[in-house]
């Protein structure tokens, strides 16, 4: 069965609508993100950083949650 000129054209262009009101959709969910505030972006960089600095003994260090007090 063949398609005419003019059903073609129009399901392409209807896709591309689709195409572009998923594209603004998606740009004001991004608008829309929360990020986290600066001060917890820095606290955790700067822990992040102190960690490298330790290596490995400051996971050797650090008691797991849960464990019993060493005493």
């Amino acid at each position: 069965m063949d398609l005419n000129v003019y059903l073609l054209e129009w399901m392409a262009k209807e896709r591309v609508r689709e195409i572009q009101a998923a594209a603004v959709r998606e740009r004001l969910a991004e608008s829309l993100r929360q990020w986290p505030p600066l001060r917890v972006t820095l606290g955790q960089a700067l822990i992040s950083l102190g960690q490298r600095l330790l290596g490995n003994r400051a996971r050797a260090t650090v008691p797991v949650a849960g464990a019993p007090a060493a005493s």
